[in-house]
């Protein structure tokens, strides 16, 4: 009988640790495993010279990429490297403005909730307040109103930056 046909799963792991033995790095006990399948198999050692002599011309070819090709890359590349400017630019206008926005607000309500508490005080010494209205419903309707705008101009402007964004998720001029 044949050697070669009652083992047919040792040359499998053998071509398998031959292709291996290229691109990763395989253990010493696969290693060692390999170098005695090969010194006893003759059709084993000749796919592996086979394999060394393969990868030697492939390396040995130069590999070139068409002009058409390499503009194209450099097109793309260009391209999403001035997408990825725009946004960041965006991003820092508005990481600005809401600081801004959120600064200025802070010190408008600030502002604005001493001068309602000192009206409320005045209505209410003079008795100006409508009847059953008291000083608490009067600053959380001034709250309400203080923060009101602030959350409609945020929902629209989600809004807005919601429709002129693409499917992508990139930002649409």
């Amino acid at each position: 009988m044949n050697r070669d046909s009652l083992t047919p799963d040792l040359h499998e792991r053998a071509r398998m640790l031959i292709a291996l033995s290229g691109p990763q790095e395989i253990s010493t006990r696969d290693q060692s495993w390999l170098a005695a399948h090969l010194d006893s198999c003759a059709s084993c050692r000749e796919f592996a010279e086979r394999t060394r002599e393969t990868i030697r011309a492939l390396r040995a070819s130069p590999v070139m990429a068409s002009a058409n090709l390499v503009s194209a890359t450099r097109a793309r590349v260009r391209q999403r490297s001035q997408e990825l400017l725009r946004r960041q630019e965006r991003l820092r206008v508005i990481w600005v403005c809401s600081a801004a926005v959120t600064v200025c607000t802070a010190v408008n309500t600030l502002l604005l909730w001493r001068g309602v508490a000192w009206a409320i005080d005045q209505w209410a010494n003079q008795q100006w307040l409508p009847s059953g209205l008291s000083a608490p419903l009067w600053m959380t309707v001034f709250l309400v109103f203080c923060f009101m705008p602030a959350l409609v101009t945020g929902i629209l402007l989600l809004a807005r930056g919601t429709y002129f964004t693409d499917h992508t998720g990139s930002y649409q001029d």
